[in-house]
């Protein structure tokens, strides 16, 4: 898994992971299960490599 953006907030990552997911590529949460143990609030969005070009159009277009 290659990051495809870093979100101050885990709300903003939890979104881009779903548009990304409605797309048909798989994605994570780098700090999914840590974030609410250490008080965090960012994550990482990772996708596959094999999906990562698809993935930032998708992100381009939620930003637009």
């Amino acid at each position: 898994m290659v990051r495809l953006t870093t979100c101050t907030n885990e709300f903003n990552a939890q979104l881009l992971k779903g548009a990304v997911e409605s797309e048909g590529i798989p994605a994570m949460l780098s700090n999914e299960i840590m974030s609410g143990y250490l008080g965090t609030q960012g994550a990482d969005v990772l996708v596959k490599e094999e999906d990562l070009e698809a993935a930032r159009k998708i992100l381009e277009q939620q930003e637009n």
